[in-house]
C-alpha cells in the first residue's frame, strides 16, 4: 500500500481532497514551516515523496508500470523511465527565469514514486540542482510534456549558470506533447496536459489545484512573505502533473500497440509508426481502424494510399470509393485535410493509369471540377490551380478517348 493509499482506500473521490490536505500539512522541522510532509535533504532543499500503487486506477484508466511499456523503445525509450516536470518563476525563459520545484517520477518496487524537490530561495540553487540530478539514474530515459522546448533547456541553462554539467545531457528524451498532438490534434480543442487529462485520461483535479499560470506569482509572494500556505496547491499541481505524465505514457503505449477500440486513435497511431519509418506496423493499425464500426474517412484513405503504393490497385479503388461514399452521405468529415477533391483525383488517376478506364476517369474529373466550382470557401490561387489541373487532366483523357474510339477500341460517348 502506498504512502497515501491508506487514506484513499475505499474513499469516494470527493472525500480524497480533504484527506490529501490533512496528510500533507504536517510541518517541516527545518528552515521554514507549513510545507507538506517531507524532509530537508540539503541546505535550502526540501523533498517530498509520494507513492502510487502500480495497477491502481488513475482517472478512467489504470496506472501501469512505465518500465514495462516495451513498445516505447521503438520511439526512444531505454533503461529506467523517469518523468520530470518543473514549476518555474515564469514562462518567458532566458537567464532571468529559474525553476523552484521539480517533480521526478519513477518506478520503485510495486509503486510509482514521485519525488518533489523544492528550492527555499535562489541562494540554494546549486544544492537544488545537485538534488535533482541525483534523482535521475544514468541509464534513464526522460519523459516530459513540452519539456523539449521548455523544461530541459531551462534546467540546462541553470546548470550552465551554476557552472555545472548535467549528466543527463545526452539522455534519451520522449516529449509526450508531440505524441498527444499527433494523436489528438483536430479532435480536441487543445492538446494541453489539462485538456488531455479531462478528455483522454478522464481525470478531474481537486479544488486545491493551482492553475499553472498562477504559480510564478505564488512563489514570488512566498519569497517576499515566507508564507507557505499557497505552496500546498503548487505541490499538489506538480504531483498530479507527474502522475498524469505516467498515466498518459502508458495510455500512448497501449494505443501504439493497437490496444484501443477507438478508430481515430488507431488511425493516428499508424501515422506515428509511419513517421518513425515502420510502414508495415502503420498499415496494420490503419487496417484495424478500417474494421471498427463506421470507420473514419481518413482511415480508409490511409489504407487506400498504402495499397496503391504496394500495387494492390483493386483494394485501393475499393477504399477510395468507400471514403467518397461517406463524404457524399455527409457521415464523416476529415480531421486531416482530406477532401472529396483528394479522393476524386486519386480515383481519376487509378482509372486512367491502372485500369485504363478513361471514361470512368473523366467522370471523376468532371465531378472534381464541379466540386471546385461549388465550394466557394476555396478561393484564389488554390482554386485556380485546382481547376487548371483538372481541366488539363480532362483534355488529356478526352484525347485518349477520341483516339481509342477512332481505332474502334471504345464505344462510349463522351462530351
Amino acid at each position: 500500500m502506498g504512502k497515501f493509499d491508506r487514506f484513499f482506500e475505499d474513499d469516494k473521490p470527493e472525500d480524497r481532497e480533504n484527506k490529501f490536505d490533512t496528510a500533507r500539512r504536517k510541518k517541516s522541522s527545518r528552515h521554514i514551516s507549513g510545507l507538506p510532509s517531507g524532509s530537508w535533504i540539503a541546505d535550502g532543499v526540501f523533498c517530498m515523496e509520494s507513492l502510487y500503487s502500480i495497477g491502481s486506477h488513475y482517472g478512467a484508466g489504470i496506472l501501469g508500470n512505465p518500465d514495462e511499456m516495451e513498445i516505447m523503445r521503438h520511439f526512444g525509450a531505454s533503461g529506467v523511465t523517469v518523468f520530470l516536470d518543473l514549476e518555474t518563476t515564469g514562462l518567458a525563459g532566458g537567464t532571468g527565469t529559474y525553476a523552484f520545484l521539480c517533480g521526478v517520477g519513477a518506478v520503485s518496487g510495486n509503486f510509482f514514486k514521485i519525488s518533489q524537490f523544492f528550492l527555499e530561495s535562489p541562494a540554494y540553487e546549486a544544492q537544488w540542482l545537485d538534488a535533482v540530478d541525483s534523482s535521475i539514474p544514468k541509464d534513464a530515459s526522460l519523459v516530459t510534456y513540452n519539456g523539449r522546448a521548455f523544461d530541459m533547456p531551462l534546467l540546462y541553462t541553470r546548470h550552465i549558470m551554476a557552472r555545472k554539467k548535467p549528466h543527463w545531457e545526452e539522455t534519451p528524451h520522449i516529449d509526450l506533447l508531440h505524441f498527444s498532438r499527433r494523436l489528438y490534434k483536430g479532435y480536441l480543442e487543445s492538446c494541453s496536459l489539462g485538456s488531455i487529462e479531462k478528455n483522454i485520461l478522464r481525470l478531474a483535479r481537486g479544488g486545491q489545484d493551482i492553475p499553472g499560470a498562477m504559480i510564478p506569482a505564488i512563489y514570488t509572494r512566498y519569497l517576499h512573505s515566507s508564507d507557505t500556505s499557497e505552496l500546498i496547491g503548487v505541490f499538489y499541481h506538480n504531483e498530479l502533473d507527474i502522475a498524469s505524465l505516467a498515466s498518459l505514457y502508458c495510455h500512448v503505449a497501449r494505443v501504439l500497440g493497437g490496444n484501443t477500440a477507438d478508430g481515430r486513435e488507431l488511425l493516428r497511431a499508424g501515422d506515428i509508426w509511419r513517421r518513425f519509418g515502420h510502414g508495415r506496423r502503420a498499415a496494420q493499425l490503419w487496417n484495424m481502424a478500417c474494421k471498427v464500426p463506421n470507420p473514419h474517412v481518413d482511415a480508409l484513405v490511409r489504407r487506400a494510399i498504402f495499397a496503391k503504393r504496394n500495387g494492390d490497385f483493386d483494394a485501393a479503388r475499393a477504399d477510395f470509393l468507400s471514403a467518397l461514399d461517406k463524404f457524399r452521405r455527409g457521415e464523416r468529415h476529415s480531421a486531416d485535410g482530406v477532401s472529396e477533391l483528394t479522393i476524386l483525383e486519386e480515383l481519376a488517376k487509378l482509372e486512367e493509369h491502372r485500369f485504363k478506364s478513361w471514361t470512368r476517369a473523366i467522370e471523376y474529373v468532371d465531378e472534381a471540377i464541379n466540386w471546385l466550382r461549388s465550394n466557394i470557401y476555396i478561393q484564389g490561387r488554390e482554386r485556380a490551380a485546382g481547376l487548371k489541373s483538372m481541366e488539363h487532366r480532362r483534355k488529356r483523357l478526352l484525347k485518349k478517348i477520341l483516339a481509342a474510339r477512332a481505332l474502334g477500341e471504345l464505344n462510349d460517348d463522351v462530351d
